[in-house]
């Protein structure tokens, strides 16, 4: 009898245990899933903010509402602009296209004429958007062609907001300026003169350069 009440115990703890783990990875995947950004939510709110702007490009309330909603990550904003023909970063949808694929050149080109945003809020929202970046077609191309001509025009406010950045961060965004099917041989001259403002960042370029030409040789 008492064996057999001992095979009853621990059967009836095995249960239990098993009953709450299950409970608890309920709780993780439940948190995991609150967590997650709502991509077409994300999508919803910039197009409201995009048509607002659009109906009244110079107005400071829009500007702000529309830099707001603006993505400031590159995984964020790849997953609402982006298309890849390769692995897409972040979840894919239908031929992975984004919710705002087809609108990505009006949207990110809203980003960039921009007038009434603080110059440092402004160029930070750019570095972020650019860190972990990787080159893809159509949206993101649009925006590296638009984060260089503004690094080009003010090179040495983006080089005092960069040396503020870890090293990681510095070659990441480095890596996705030059990030490209076709990579330059060389710093080009426009980007010399970093030598001179920041010794930190010149070798961390360098070595991003590098690494980009080596990516697409394999």
């Amino acid at each position: 009898m008492r064996f057999f009440l001992i095979i009853l115990l621990v059967v009836s703890n095995m249960l239990s245990s098993c009953t709450v783990g299950t409970a608890n990875r309920n709780v993780v995947n439940s948190n995991v899933q609150d967590n997650e950004p709502d991509i077409k939510q994300k999508a919803e709110q910039l197009k409201k903010s995009y048509q607002k702007l659009s109906s009244s490009p110079y107005t400071a309330k829009y500007q702000q509402e529309y830099f707001e909603a603006f993505p400031n990550a590159f995984l964020l904003f790849n997953k609402l602009f982006g298309y890849s023909d390769k692995e897409p970063l972040g979840e894919p949808t239908s031929d992975f296209n984004s919710p705002l694929y087809n609108e990505a050149y009006l949207y990110v080109e809203a980003f960039f004429k921009l007038t009434g945003i603080e110059k440092t809020l402004y160029y930070n929202r750019i570095i972020n958007i650019s860190i972990n970046g990787r080159w893809y077609a159509d949206g993101v191309s649009h925006f590296q062609h638009g984060m260089k001509e503004k690094v080009k025009a003010d090179i040495n406010v983006f080089c005092e907001l960069l040396s503020k950045r870890s090293e990681k961060e510095i070659k990441s965004f480095w890596y996705f300026y030059f990030d490209s099917p076709h990579p330059i041989k060389e710093i080009p001259e426009e980007l010399q003169k970093i030598k001179e403002i920041d010794s930190k960042i010149f070798p961390l370029m360098v070595l991003a350069l590098k690494e980009v030409q080596q990516a697409w040789k394999e």
